[in-house]
């Protein structure tokens, strides 16, 4: 996937680190430190790189710096299940294809900063540089290997003087931004789409056998503008669709994709209650832009406009 030269789209999160919910009372608090110091030890180690995916992929961070407000990343994606790449000229129209070799794969790089002073709830600030392979959930996947070595657990005793250990557990969301009628005022409604999972037995076996899991998909377009009577109706009448869609209703996710008038397009999952659609939440997502030299597909060191520019956008979210 080739990404644009000159601008960024950042998914702005809140990220919390706490024990196991059934962790005991004496168990010891973790903070964005915690989280820290193992990184920075990982790289004083040289074992920083994480293999996932069978071994098709390769997760790293190798540089990490700070200022008074933010802890700063760059995180790294490499993954071998992918093609070469193909350019086009625009005088000549011909293609020119690069092949890939077998042991190969992309890689791609992003910025990432953290809040270092958490809000009422405990949650910090994370912003995410959008690139292939680094979203919400792959960085959660990446913290949590991060600190799941043992140097990095806590030891505490417990009421009977055994030692305990505890480890971190990460919860990593998205920061919500406008509501789906907010969005809706004025943005454009492109699609509703319906995907529902579903298990094939049709080798006759119910257990002990491979179960191959069918994925059933379907789409309204709509791309106009409704307005909110509009959206209510036609949101009301979604469970009942689902309810005669493939597959069993309590597994089929709902998403609604709006059009903004700046040209993103929105995707958000929704319950399948008509009557709440509306005040269901996007998870919000900032543009840095107008970049000199251009933005490249994986970064050799820290560009200091992408952090300043991604901090302008933090400014945004907290006024």
């Amino acid at each position: 996937m080739a990404l644009p030269s000159n601008y960024r789209w950042v998914v702005v999160g809140n990220i919390a680190i706490r024990n196991r919910a059934n962790s005991p009372d004496y168990a010891p608090e973790f903070s964005i430190e915690d989280l820290w110091v193992a990184l920075n030890d990982r790289v004083r180690r040289d074992e920083y790189y994480r293999s996932y995916q069978n071994g098709s992929r390769l997760m790293w961070c190798e540089h990490v710096n700070e200022d008074d407000d933010y802890y700063h990343l760059i995180l790294q994606v490499g993954d071998k299940d992918v093609s070469g790449v193909s350019f086009l000229h625009f005088g000549t129209l011909e293609t020119r294809d690069i092949d890939k070799e077998e042991d190969e794969g992309s890689h791609y790089a992003a910025h990432i900063l953290i809040g270092k002073r958490p809000d009422p709830l405990g949650r910090y600030l994370v912003l995410i540089e959008k690139v292939p392979g680094i979203y919400l959930s792959s960085v959660k996947d990446h913290f949590t290997w991060v600190c799941n070595d043992a140097d990095y657990h806590k030891r505490v005793e417990d009421p009977q003087g055994a030692e305990r250990s505890f480890r971190p557990v990460f919860e990593l969301d998205g920061h919500q931004s406008k509501t789906v009628r907010e969005a809706l005022r004025t943005g454009v409604l492109q699609d509703i789409e319906f995907v529902a999972l579903d298990e094939n037995h049709d080798d006759g076996l119910d257990e002990d056998g491979i179960v191959e899991e069918v994925i059933h998909e379907a789409r309204w377009n709509i791309k106009r503008r409704v307005s909110p009577d509009e959206a209510s109706t036609l949101f009301g009448r979604i469970g009942g669709f689902a309810q005669q869609f493939q597959g069993p209703p309590e597994e089929t996710k709902v998403f609604i994709r709006i059009k903004a008038e700046n040209g993103q397009i929105k995707r958000s999952e929704v319950d399948l209650n008509g009557e709440e659609i509306l005040e269901q939440a996007f998870v919000l997502n900032e543009v840095v832009s107008d970049f000199d030299p251009v933005l490249p597909q994986r970064y050799e060191e820290f560009r200091a406009d992408v952090i300043e520019k991604i901090k302008a956008a933090a400014e945004r979210v907290n006024t």
